[in-house]
């Protein structure tokens, strides 16, 4: 493992024969942060500052989607790469197709994976055409318009090829036969707004994971950049030892302000 000459905080691994740089922020336990399908780290930004106080961040790119022909092969490159970087046991949080990723992680190396946290995973199919993702989208585009920018870059930088081949396998994959391998406790988050993941698919994840907790957002599908405080704020609450030990509802309430947990009588902040 080589130090980039950049900077201290830019690390890289020789994996499959390429070079895979990452980045490392904070200290702790180390948490591993995985994008969707089209993003990079740089959707991680906003929760960097309050996260890095109480972990050791680990922000590594996903490589192009063209090579992963079966399933469990993103999963599979993500183990790889922990054991590259010489990580032994993490957490782990992914969001949308990331979150596929770490789920496979989680399950296909249960011990390594020591608390999961789920942000709109993809890994549940929602049964709409290619076609039937375009208005979703479209809203969710919308949502995020502030940072356009940001994911227009990435979303050139992956490729056309790349993202329709994850548009498919965002669309066909399957886990649920695969989630009760999952030892990890898990925390599903979802923003109310989402219409590309729909919340509705939390309640498969959850009879998938019965001992998972949901939280829901007052946001749409990428609540790192549209409510990055609230979702801080139940990440660290699920995360930090002495709540992971006790997260009923009353010690859940008290910690994670301004989110609302699946079940509450109370309304979400209005957006």
């Amino acid at each position: 493992m080589t130090k980039d000459r950049e900077a201290v905080d830019l690390l890289s691994v020789e994996l499959d024969g390429e070079r895979v740089r990452y980045r490392v922020s904070g200290s702790g336990r180390p948490l591993v942060l995985v994008h969707g399908l089209g993003g990079s780290w740089r959707w991680w930004s906003p929760l960097l500052e309050p996260l890095s106080v109480r972990r050791r961040l680990y922000l590594v790119d996903l490589p192009s989607l063209r090579r992963f022909g079966r399933p469990k092969q993103l999963g599979e490159w993500l183990g790889r790469w922990l054991d590259a970087a010489e990580l032994e046991q993490v957490d782990v949080a992914g969001h949308s197709l990331g979150g596929l990723a770490a789920a496979e992680l989680a399950a296909g190396r249960p011990r390594q994976v020591r608390r999961l946290v789920l942000v709109a995973p993809a890994g549940v199919p929602c049964n709409r055409s290619v076609i039937g993702r375009a208005g979703p989208l479209a809203g969710a585009l919308y949502d995020i318009r502030d940072s356009l920018p940001m994911v227009a870059l990435d979303a050139l930088r992956a490729g056309p090829r790349s993202l329709a081949h994850g548009v498919a396998l965002v669309s066909s994959r399957d886990l649920r036969k695969e989630l009760p391998a999952v030892r990890a406790p898990v925390l599903l988050v979802w923003g109310e707004g989402d219409y590309l993941v729909p919340h509705r698919l939390s309640g498969e994840w959850q009879r998938a994971l019965p001992a998972s907790s949901l939280v829901l957002l007052s946001c749409g599908h990428v609540p790192m950049l549209e409510a990055p405080g609230e979702l801080a704020r139940s990440m660290i609450a699920f995360l930090d030892d002495e709540v992971a030990d006790d997260f009923d509802d009353e010690v859940r309430a008290r910690v994670v302000e301004g989110v609302r947990l699946s079940g509450d009588d109370e309304k979400p902040p209005v957006r």
